[in-house]
């Protein structure tokens, strides 16, 4: 009966040590997870889980992983970690079917459900899914093992009973015999928990390496994920750097083309809606003679030549706030008071055409140095109202209509060379600050005689 008991209490304190190795494994995860982040932590966080939940879920173990369960899901939904979301919303939902709790189990399941799991995680699943089946194997094998020694046991027993039935006639022996007895079957019981003992171990080192063989394949899938997100993380700061270069070009295009408030109205709205102004200086310019001398140059040179001093109008012009509008051959046309309501001073289209003067002086200057011909320019200037907006559909552009543009042409067709020919709208807006010539009533083209002035200097 002695050692009945013995073995008995030898058998409980297996069972023992393997609650108290669970115990162990739990407070380690517990400790790792309070040192990790990301990733790693909500997957230490359902291994944790997981361990509270073995052998099998119940009220208790259900209570005391619920908030590591909600820890995980609420850190995987942030880190919009799919395999991670997927395991928390699955352990949720089973610990409150368990709970016996239905509204929030179906809850958490449906959560579960709707995770997306791309090809990558799918992967990573079936290979989880793998170990989790060798796992299982070696569970399995575990189990047959206990088996095979509770059945030895089960025979030792039986061995036992035997001998204690056979102890009347033992009693007969003489007493060195008994004690011979006695020793050799103690020696068979120690040879034989030595060899369960070392089957024990062999089973739990078997267990480790199939635990280490998991935590390291899932290190190598978060390593490759780690690398793959911050490989689409640079992709994208490229593409979105392009993307915001492009649009600039766009944004200056744009601005190159349409004054700066109907470029944000088309950029805002996608249309540009036309607009009435009532006091808006016109300036058109051209070349006298322009057809004459240009039948003295090639192609590249007139074109060269023409870009040469357009560009220098578009500098002078951008100084004063002036919009261009167009140019047409070898005319240059451009407006004050249509940028905005501000523009007011409209002495400041007589200071840019008064800049555009010099400058052709200068340019003629340096042709004759080297002996060869420039073009003289005629600028004509009128004040009045117009309507502006803009055309077309693939090509757009903007432009300006009314009688107050036919009168500037008429202005301008009308001026001289090296001179600024103004009407009198416009005289009456700067005759306080410039030198102007009255001409008199001179006759323009579909408007009979017309007031016209030469500015002649002043600012």
């Amino acid at each position: 009966m002695v050692k009945r008991n013995l073995l008995l209490l030898f058998l409980l304190l297996y069972a023992g040590m393997g609650i108290s190795q669970n115990v162990q494994l739990i407070e380690r995860l517990k400790t790792k997870a309070k040192e990790v982040r990301g990733i790693s932590k909500v997957n230490i966080l359902n291994d944790l889980v997981d361990e509270i939940l073995q052998p099998k879920p119940s009220s208790d173990n259900c209570t005391a992983a619920k908030s590591y369960a909600d820890e995980a899901a609420e850190l995987a939904e942030k880190l919009n970690y799919d395999l991670g979301m997927a395991r928390s919303f699955e352990q949720n939902a089973l610990i409150y079917k368990t709970l016996d709790k239905p509204v929030q189990y179906l809850k958490w399941k449906r959560k579960a459900e709707n995770v997306t799991i791309g090809p990558a995680m799918k992967k990573q699943q079936e290979e989880l899914n793998d170990q989790r089946v060798e796992l299982a194997k070696l569970g399995i094998l575990i189990e047959h093992q206990s088996l095979k020694l509770q059945e030895q046991d089960s025979v030792l027993l039986n061995k036992d009973a035997l001998l204690f039935s056979t102890e009347e006639k033992v009693e007969q022996l003489s007493t060195e015999k008994k004690l011979v007895l006695l020793e050799n079957t103690l020696l068979q019981k120690e040879s034989r928990i030595k060899e369960i003992e070392v089957g024990k171990q062999a089973l739990k080192s078997r267990f480790l390496i199939a635990i280490m063989s998991v935590f390291l394949v899932l290190s190598v899938i978060l390593y490759f994920l780690y690398r793959s997100r911050n490989r689409i993380a640079g992709e994208l700061v490229i593409k979105n750097t392009a993307i915001k270069k492009e649009q600039k070009r766009s944004d200056e295009l744009l601005l190159n083309i349409l004054p700066h408030e109907i470029a944000n109205e088309l950029k805002r709205t996608g249309k540009a809606e036309p607009k009435n102004h009532q006091s808006v200086s016109i300036m058109f310019t051209d070349f006298k003679d322009f057809t004459l001398i240009a039948e003295k140059l090639s192609p590249k040179e007139l074109v060269s030549e023409i870009d040469y001093c357009f560009s220098a109008f578009d500098e002078i012009i951008a100084h004063y706030g002036i919009e261009k509008i167009k140019t047409i051959g070898d005319a240059y046309l451009c407006a004050y008071g249509i940028n905005n309501a501000e523009q007011k001073d409209h002495r400041v289209i007589i200071k840019a055409a008064q800049e555009i003067l010099t400058f052709m002086d200068k340019y003629q200057k340096e042709k004759e140095a080297i002996g060869k011909q420039g073009f003289s320019i005629r600028i004509g200037i009128h004040t009045g109202p117009i309507v502006a907006g803009v055309v077309g559909k693939h090509k757009f552009a903007y432009d300006i209509w009314g009688d107050a543009v036919n009168t500037a042409a008429r202005m301008e067709q009308s001026s001289e060379a090296g001179k600024i020919n103004i009407s009198a709208d416009t005289y009456l807006l700067v005759k306080d600050d410039f030198t102007c010539e009255y001409r008199g009533k001179v006759m323009a083209k579909n408007k009979g005689k017309v007031d016209m002035y030469f500015v002649e200097g002043g600012e």
